[in-house]
């Protein structure tokens, strides 16, 4: 149902195509922002609906996470056709080889990292001097509960993962007397494109590890991402939120 939690706000949600980012562009818009989606693929369907319903108000612009001239080009194309951005959505990521640390590569490595730290980095850096001018501004970045909890393989993942999460608490700290919020979203077991990579047996085990017993849909992450962007979340800064299915707590 359609709200004015976010009016006034103007997003940008990275890693947007599909998944979380889709699911999180499509209620921003629900809820009264303009939104800026970015991914380095195409849209899928649930987003491309609505960017055809919402003409003006939901824009989608290719976008890679890495580079920051894509990020020059996101915040130039946001500025111009939307408005400032006030909110930013760090949620593109990678999730690897699957490796355990033995056998992961340095190039490996480095690129996972350049996509989960590095790319979140590249858009906290580009959007807070507006933010910083305009004394406002929530930033939301999306890791992972294995960020916070310990998981055999997936060395390169789960360490981006944590880098994640400790560099939204150094913004958020950092930020804070700004009037700018750096809060990150740590999600579970996620129905989305890149869980569906990881084996069936990976799939069982991620599974037991949850106490709710099954994944979750996009859908229900992204009501955590209005709420930490929207004003109701108005003295919650630096924080880390478990949308994990309970999976945090084993």
């Amino acid at each position: 149902m359609s709200n004015d939690r976010l009016k006034d706000k103007i997003a940008i949600v990275t890693g947007a195509a599909t998944g979380i980012g889709a699911a999180t562009a499509c209620q921003f818009v629900d809820a009264g922002a303009r939104v800026l989606a970015t991914d380095i693929k195409d849209p899928g369907q649930e987003l491309a609906s609505k960017l055809d319903a919402h003409p003006g108000q939901l824009l989608f612009q290719h976008s890679d996470v890495c580079s920051e001239s894509d990020w020059v080009a996101a915040l130039k194309t946001c500025t111009q056709s939307l408005g400032v951005p006030n909110v930013l959505v760090n949620n593109a990521g990678m999730l690897g080889s699957g490796r355990p640390l033995h056998e992961e590569t340095p190039g490996g490595m480095l690129r996972v990292f350049e996509v989960n730290v590095l790319g979140m980095m590249l858009g906290m850096r580009t959007v807070i001097p507006g933010m910083i001018a305009a004394g406002r501004g929530a930033i939301v970045n999306v890791s992972s509960v294995w960020g916070h909890s310990g998981v055999a393989n997936n060395a390169a993942y789960q360490t981006t993962k944590g880098a994640a999460i400790m560099l939204s608490k150094n913004a958020g700290v950092t930020y804070a007397p700004h009037g700018i919020r750096v809060n990150c979203v740590l999600p579970g077991y996620v129905d989305t494109p890149m869980s569906r990579n990881v084996t069936e047996a990976e799939a069982k085990q991620l599974l037991a590890f949850t106490p709710l017993g099954r994944c979750a849909q996009p859908e229900e992450l992204a009501p955590a991402i209005v709420f930490l962007a929207s004003d109701e979340a108005s003295f919650t800064a630096a924080g880390t939120f478990m949308v994990d299915g309970g999976m945090a707590a084993l």
